[in-house]
């Protein structure tokens, strides 16, 4: 399945309270997983990421693992199941439990950027890696074209069908999974994957860390360099700046950049910082808290606003004596 349609699929096999429908994620054998987020899903911490792969949940029932590993071109017979229900419904699957993973543990982050982190968990190229470290492309049972368990005859397939097969079998695998076993399926894919996904996002969730809880957090670097250098008459711009091209080292998308710029204490147009980042707001802040660092400029203009607001206190009070 592409990944230009996740949203879709979950939409088709969920319901809004979280369920699977009755009428679409049906299960081969008949019984529908139970599901609960609450008691499955927990957010990630820097202490639970681990290199180490996790053992390869079995899959409880036989007859569904056999088709979660099975092209359709290599049934015996039309009426034996194949691989593509099971990658459709474990497609969905892996959408929801990224994204309710994504959703706490990282509280603030905007659904834009929410949707580029599950994008790193359930592409293709990321799914597909799973799939080889577990052999799942060994046992599958596919056209030779695919070469997936290395059998003869060459790989005639692109690489491009060769990883979307890759992924789409640890898809099926993840939908056979948790049919195979309806009332404990959906927790313990849950927690392989946890475990799985955990170093994909490694660098975000120890950054989220490092950043604190919201609540506690210190103010906004823009709020913090107006408080130490702004005044009347004096005016703190954000602008963008050609991005040249730079793109975000794990999503690939291009980073906006914004530079932060003095116009006031005798300067017009001065640029204090700049920042990169996949949202203008991100870049904004990332140019704010590069002029903070830099330690001699800001105490410059911080000096020229003490000044400034000593003088406009001593003026009223002048003022104020001769009323």
């Amino acid at each position: 399945m592409s990944k230009r349609t996740h949203s879709q699929s979950a939409a088709a096999a969920a319901t809004p309270d979280g369920q699977p429908s009755p009428k679409r994620a049906k299960s081969e054998t008949g019984a529908t997983p139970q599901i609960s987020l609450a008691n499955s899903l927990f957010k990630w911490t820097s202490s639970t990421v681990t290199k180490t792969y996790p053992p390869l949940p079995p899959v409880a029932d036989p007859a569904l693992e056999t088709a979660a590993l099975t092209h359709s071109g290599m049934r015996k017979s039309l009426s034996d199941p194949s691989y593509e229900r099971l990658e459709w419904v474990g497609d969905a699957y892996l959408e929801v439990i990224a994204s309710e993973l994504i959703f706490q543990t990282f509280p603030t982050l905007d659904p834009g950027k929410s949707s580029q982190y599950r994008e790193m968990l359930i592409r293709n190229t990321t799914l597909g890696q799973f799939s080889v470290h577990y052999g799942l492309d060994k046992r599958a049972n596919f056209p030779a074209e695919f070469g997936l368990g290395g059998r003869v005859n060459g790989t005639k397939a692109s690489e491009r069908q060769r990883v979307k097969a890759l992924g789409d079998i640890f898809e099926a695998y993840v939908g056979a999974l948790i049919r195979a076993d309806p009332a404990d399926g959906f927790r313990q894919a849950s927690e392989w994957l946890k475990v799985l996904w955990g170093s994909v996002l490694e660098r975000q969730i120890r950054e989220e860390e490092a950043r604190g809880n919201p609540k506690d957090k210190d103010i906004s670097a823009k709020t913090q360099l107006e408080q130490l250098i702004g005044a009347q008459g004096v005016k703190i711009e954000y602008r963008d700046l050609p991005s040249a091209g730079k793109k975000d080292r794990d999503t690939k998308q291009l980073l906006y950049s914004v530079g932060c710029f003095l116009n006031g204490w005798g300067e017009t147009g001065l640029q204090l910082g700049y920042g990169s980042a996949l949202g203008k707001k991100e870049a904004g802040q990332k140019a704010a808290q590069m002029a903070l660092e830099n330690k001699k400029v800001v105490k410059k203009y911080a000096e020229k606003r003490k000044a400034f607001v000593a003088a406009k206190a001593a003026q009223a009070e002048k003022e104020a004596e001769g009323a």
